[in-house]
């Protein structure tokens, strides 16, 4: 039988561990992160011999353009499906001595508000100057232009960092540009997952199914949220030039074109809406 103390003291720890739990709760994240909890309503696991052209299509050409797109060329060697995955590539045009890069999205076709998003990649080859992305834009802004519109990125990764980058772009609507991030430590030769869920006023972001960050529209990030609208999804492989172009490239100028070229392979793109 249980003396009175002994029944005080289990009785104190108990309500320790509750005041616990609710302090940590605001970390965790407000759906469960499994896929129970999902309706799966997109899927390409990059079977066949090239992407299907009902989900993606290769980004447009287009000179002078951003960092990320200056260099885009629609070529099947540069967003190849073989094996099962995708190899979404940057080769080295040594005639132009200037970057070839791949890319594709899924705008205009397919689009999601709400829900959970999931991808798997890895990178077989990296160097000075490669930046591979898996990313979302909107495909209506509910505030018009860039950073105004709002910017997803699930995984960004630099030349040869042995972690990614985990990014939200927005804006205060002036000329304040707005953005968040976190940086995860991943083993960039290995296959990692990546993913965010999309809730109305906040989306989490995770690598491996581990919560890395939350954002929310508090603060500066309260004035102008322009995330409630669809966003579809961008794959591609971006790299600098050797400073012929003056741009300053996130991840630095191309050094070196020995490792090119410059590849991330993606084992699949899966989206979930949540079940009733």
């Amino acid at each position: 039988m249980m003396t009175t103390n002994f029944m005080l003291n289990r009785l104190g720890i108990l309500l320790l561990l509750c005041v616990a739990l609710q302090s940590c709760s605001v970390i965790k994240p407000i759906k469960e992160n499994s896929n129970e909890a999902y309706q799966l309503v997109f899927e390409d696991q990059f079977d066949g011999t090239a992407y299907n052209t009902t989900y993606w299509t290769s980004l447009p050409q287009r000179e002078n353009g951003s960092p990320w797109n200056r260099y885009v060329v629609e070529d099947a060697d540069l967003a190849e499906v073989k094996d099962g995955k995708l190899h979404i590539r940057a080769r080295w045009n040594e005639e132009t001595n200037l970057p070839e890069t791949g890319a594709i999205q899924t705008k205009d076709k397919f689009s999601f508000k709400y829900g959970k998003i999931e991808v798997r990649a890895k990178f077989n080859s990296a160097a000075q100057g490669g930046w591979p992305a898996i990313w979302l834009m909107p495909q209506n802004d509910v505030y018009a232009g860039w950073p105004n519109g709002g910017e997803i990125d699930i995984m960004e990764r630099l030349n040869n960092d042995n972690f990614v980058h985990q990014v939200v772009h927005q804006s205060d609507g002036n000329a304040k540009h707005i953005s968040k991030g976190k940086t995860p430590e991943i083993i960039p030769a290995e296959y990692n997952t990546y993913s965010i869920i999309k809730l109305p006023n906040r989306i989490e972001f995770y690598v491996n199914n581990n919560l890395t960050m939350v954002h929310e529209p508090t603060g500066d990030f309260e004035k102008r949220w322009p995330f409630e609208t669809d966003y579809y999804i961008i794959l591609n492989h971006a790299s600098a030039d050797k400073g012929q172009s003056g741009i300053n490239f996130w991840p630095g100028l191309v050094t070196s074109t020995e490792n090119f070229p410059l590849e991330m392979a993606i084992e699949y793109v899966k989206v979930w809406e949540f079940k009733d």
